[in-house]
């Protein structure tokens, strides 16, 4: 049985008998009235029921029926708008045009016959025939009656009104919203009323306005929630914001409607996306079951031939298939484009989108689209003219006027360039930080690009973006994004600022690294690996920088090994991130991948790895260039299989993993709880909990000798509730500051991001003058968090400390663009630091100090060691200062000079934290 058949078989015997029943009715409707009024009730009673039958599919019933119609010469325009509608679906294009030819011809008066004459005709390219009518639809719309004005005839309006060039929004207003108007009594809904809201929700989409889209679909939706048309309206206007959801509408869709072509053919997209690819062609076989002309059909077909054959020939005869309908139909190449863009294949997306530029100049979707796609190629300059254009010409695209917002986000960046890249970010960022982002790229370019060898010709654009909006738009082309840190596009990379929401979270240092990894594979491979493959070797490499970035081992994932069959065959290891239901399960796919690259490197060698990348490159599928340079996939499959299983039974020796029930062991009672880890002394759960247990007891010494034993355990877990972090809070409520440096620092060494140790750390190591364990606990501070004043403040003494100097004055510096607490003894040490090379930089850092807190007494004299002045120079008057001097003799005459501010803290004060020591000299005010 055919495909197609299948499905109708499917559709169950409701629909089969509303099918029956709606025959009966047209075909034996006749002789229930009276002559004169019988076709009109006909066409009231029967047009509906046609209608119902068009949505669900069924155009080759909906032919015969609308047939049978027009031979009895039934006046609605209807039958022939449903016939020409019907014929198009089933591939029968031709015949439908002719079809709407004549119905422009029996009906010239009739608006909403020409307006379905003329989308047909838009369809298709047929842009004489659409024009030929404009003057008919212009005249049409002025012949109907103000007065008796409904529903449906103010939705026909407003659609003739954009057919000829008004403006959305008085569209909206003054036809879709007034439309809106008619409201529902009851049961009985008003015709045009659904229609209102689907053409302002269509509209919008067309703005890509999603959120004004889900709400104009909502309101239909409370009125026929049942709909096909309003159910495909919200699916759309979810999807890119809400992946689950707008697929959950689809599938409400499909089951109202199994052959709808729109719902099918973005079925067949989330399964090219999610490389589904059997599964996409299987959707696919349904639609050209019913419409084997299908322009989309085809254009997917093509999409399948680039991306999992790397067939260039059967591509092009998939294209041809496609444009053979209408040779220059630029929503081919678009569709092509922006589904291969949205696989990382932006050169050749970009191709698409220019090829449907060169069919239409206008076609504004493609002009959109390659402005994204040479955003994401670092092609800035041609990018930002293209969004310019589409703006002018739609004001209301929310993405090209997002886009305009972007450009002036940009613009104000300050640029940090190298010869291998070019970094991009706030100015006020770019002072704190922007020497680092620029030290790890290029240490992460030497090391990764020598390993891999690779070299990387043009500069890579690496973009910081404070708000996390303006990296959504800048990365995706809509808001979202929320939870990732950063993203590669090849030769671009973007990111969430350390300032942003990810602020005091995430290592940034690891992620910018893991990004640059990227950089490396994906120009290895243009652009032609799966993401596994690609967050694999770059969560690996981090590792290989950094034994505590990346990800390792834990209970969890464990858990999830032994006893949650979370592995996913090596062969099917892109579903690992297309099928995650949780963040938990897309972290742990990131972890799975990890593995595989370092199970293939220890087995099989570097090299190995590289000539997986090469074949990639060149088009191999993953599949077959993982067994062509290591061993059959079964067979690895299973090897790699023991190898995590063993790492996962290995993990904790000794550990008792159990973890008894709540009736076996109440968690809440410390004295269960204590039995039980009595009977289980390695039971892991017990351990932690009753550590736990005697925190909130403030029993702190049991509960450092607890979390001891805790950490004998598990001596590399650093997660929530390691041993580290809850032995260093019992010494610290035991005021053993020895103990608790001693326990950070073990966390300290093993975690990448104990945030709150560092901190910590640095603070009581400032207050013992450990000055090299400040300066290391502030670095690691720094890489999660470079705009917390502390560290920068801290270093800085500990490096003027150690006497060195530049450093001592970069970290300084810093401090000041940090709003610290005591700006004038910054500045009072920056002075210190500056004396004896550059004695003007200090004089002006130490007048600034005065300028802030004139009091201060050892910025005072040492502005007299600079300006060479005693202490009672005012005694033996000099010739006229110089312009310091005569600061200075003010400052003497009045502490307050006219404007200071006899409030200001002083300097020393820090808002309850451990009061700075100085590095040399005292310090203080009086």
């Amino acid at each position: 049985m055919c495909a197609r058949g299948r499905i109708y078989r499917e559709l169950g015997m409701k629909i089969r008998t509303g099918f029956v029943l709606a025959a009966l009715l047209l075909f034996s409707s006749g002789s229930l009235w009276g002559q004169a009024d019988y076709k009109r009730y006909y066409d009231e009673d029967n047009i509906p029921k046609a209608r119902e039958i068009f949505e669900r599919g069924r155009y080759d019933i909906v032919i015969q029926f609308t047939d049978y119609a027009l031979r009895r010469g039934q006046p609605s325009w209807e039958w022939r708008t449903l016939r020409f509608q019907a014929l198009a679906n089933l591939g029968r294009y031709e015949e439908a045009v002719e079809e709407a030819v004549a119905t422009t011809e029996s009906f010239p008066g009739s608006l909403g016959a020409l307006l379905e004459a003329h989308e047909l005709f838009s369809s298709m390219g047929l842009t004489e025939k659409a024009k030929g009518i404009f003057e008919k639809i212009n005249a049409a719309a002025a012949a109907v009656p103000q007065k008796e004005r409904d529903a449906e005839d103010y939705v026909y309006l407003g659609r003739a009104a954009l057919i000829l060039g008004a403006d959305p929004s008085i569209v909206l207003k003054q036809y879709f919203d007034v439309a809106k108007g008619f409201e529902a009594k009851g049961q009985i809904i008003p015709e045009g009323l659904v229609e209102a809201y689907l053409a302002s929700g269509e509209l919008a989409l067309e703005k890509d306005d999603y959120a004004r889209a889900s709400k104009e679909f909502q309101g239909a939706y409370k009125l026929e929630p049942t709909n096909p048309a309003v159910l495909f309206g919200l699916a759309r206007s979810l999807l890119p914001s809400d992946r689950q959801a707008g697929m959950e509408y689809i599938g409400q869709v499909l089951a109202e409607v199994p052959l709808h072509f729109g719902a099918l053919l973005i079925q067949t997209e989330h399964a090219i996306n999610f490389e589904k690819f059997e599964e996409a062609k299987q959707v696919l076989e349904l639609v050209e079951a019913l419409n084997p002309r299908l322009p989309q059909a085809a254009a997917f077909r093509a999409v399948l031939a680039e991306v999992e054959l790397n067939d260039r020939e059967a591509f092009n005869r998939y294209r041809d298939k496609a444009l053979s309908v209408w040779k220059n139909n630029p929503e081919i190449d678009h569709l092509i484009g922006r589904v291969l863009s949205r696989k990382y294949r932006y050169e050749e997306g970009a191709e698409s989108q220019k090829r449907a530029l060169a069919m239409d100049p206008d076609f504004l979707p493609a002009k959109l689209q390659l402005a994204l796609d040479y955003l994401r190629l670092g092609r800035i300059e041609e990018a930002w003219p293209l969004a310019k254009e589409v703006a002018a010409a739609d004001e209301y695209n929310v993405l090209a006027f997002n886009l305009e917002v972007l450009q002036k986000e940009i613009e104000s960046f300050a640029a940090i360039e190298s010869e291998d890249f070019i970094i991009r970010m706030p100015p006020e960022e770019a002072e704190i930080y922007g020497d680092r982002v620029l030290e790890i790229l290029t240490e992460a370019d030497e090391v990764l690009g020598k390993k891999y060898g690779l070299e990387i010709e043009e500069p890579t654009l690496v973009e910081f973006y404070p708000n996390q909006q303006d990296f959504a738009i800048r990365s995706f082309g809509s808001l979202g994004g929320e939870g990732l840190l950063g993203v590669c596009f090849g030769s671009v990379v973007t990111m969430n600022s350390p300032g942003s929401v990810t602020a005091g979270k995430n290592n940034w240092e690891a992620t910018l690294w893991h990004e640059y990894c990227h950089v490396i594979t994906l120009t290895a491979t243009n652009n032609k690996m799966p993401r596994w493959l690609s967050e694999g070797i770059s969560v690996y490499e981090e590792i290989q920088k950094e034994p505590n970035w990346g990800q390792k081992m834990s209970p969890n994932y464990r858990k999830m090994i032994l006893e949650g069959e979370a592995l996913t065959p090596v062969s099917e290891m892109s579903q690992a991130f297309f099928q995650a239901k949780s963040g938990q399960d897309i972290m742990f796919a990131y972890y799975q991948s990890m593995l595989i690259v370092e199970f293939l490197v220890e087995n099989y060698g570097l090299d190995a790895l590289r000539a997986i990348l090469k074949d990639l490159g060149d088009g191999v599928l993953i599949n077959d260039a993982i067994a062509k340079h290591t061993t059959p996939m079964p067979e690895l499959e299973i090897a790699f299989a023991e190898f995590a299983f063993g790492l996962a039974e290995n993990y904790g020796p000794g550990v008792d993993w159990t973890e008894p029930s709540e009736e076996e062991v109440n968690p809440l009672s410390p004295i269960a709880v204590q039995l039980y880890l009595k009977r289980n002394p390695k039971n892991f759960w017990a351990r932690q909990t009753h550590t736990y247990r005697l925190l909130d007891q403030r029993s702190w010494r049991a509960a450092a000798e607890s979390a001891e034993e805790l950490i004998g355990l598990l001596p590399d877990f650093t997660g929530s509730g390691n041993g580290y972090a809850l032995q260093a809070r019992a010494w610290r409520e035991m005021g053993e500051p020895e103990n608790e440096i001693a326990v950070l620092e073990r966390l300290a060494e093993r975690s990448a991001e104990a945030y709150t140790a560092y901190s910590r750390l640095m603070e009581v190591e400032f207050e013992e003058e450990v000055w090299d364990g400040v300066v290391s606990n502030a670095k690691r501070g720094k890489a999660i968090n470079p705009f917390y004043e502390r560290f920068h403040y801290c270093r800085g003494c500990a490096h003027q400390a150690r006497n060195e100097v530049g450093m001592a004055v970069t970290s300084f510096e810093k401090t000041l663009k940090l709003d610290p607490v005591n700006p004038s003894e910054v500045r009072y040490r920056l002075a210190s630091l500056h004396q004896e090379e550059k004695p003007e930089t200090a004089r002006r850092y130490i007048l600034d100090a005065l300028a802030d807190s004139p009091r201060y007494r050892e910025a005072f004299s040492l502005l007299m060691d600079l300006s060479g002045e005693e202490p009672e120079a005012e005694e033996n008057p000099e010739p006229e200062p110089a312009a310091e001097k005569g600061i200075l003799k003010k400052v003497m005459e009045d502490p307050f000079g006219g404007g200071g501010n006899p409030d200001a803290p002083e300097v020393g004060e820090n808002e309850g934290k451990p009061k700075p020591k100085p590095a040399s000299e005292g310090q203080g005010a009086e």
